[in-house]
């Protein structure tokens, strides 16, 4: 029996979500990014806690919600009234 059929049947009647957070440091060195290991630290923590935060809020999203395709700024209205 092959590794996916073994691996499929192990896990029968059980089920688990796993969350996987990307490797920013990969990411970045990957495209070539020249960075301190403390710039690289720095921005990884910072992105890492974006990621931590939206993850819950994209749970929430249904299909049937419509991405918002513009950029409305508080500042933007204001200058159109003009």
């Amino acid at each position: 029996m092959d590794r996916a059929s073994q691996a499929g049947r192990s896990g029968a009647g059980r089920s688990g979500i796993v969350v996987v957070m990307k490797n920013w440091a990969g990411i970045a060195q990957a495209n070539g990014l020249t960075l301190s290991a403390r710039e690289l630290d720095r921005l990884v923590g910072s992105l890492a806690a974006l990621e931590e935060t939206f993850r819950p809020l994209v749970k929430q999203l249904t299909p049937d919600l419509e991405p918002d395709l513009e950029l409305h700024l508080s500042g933007e209205a204001a200058e159109d009234d003009e």
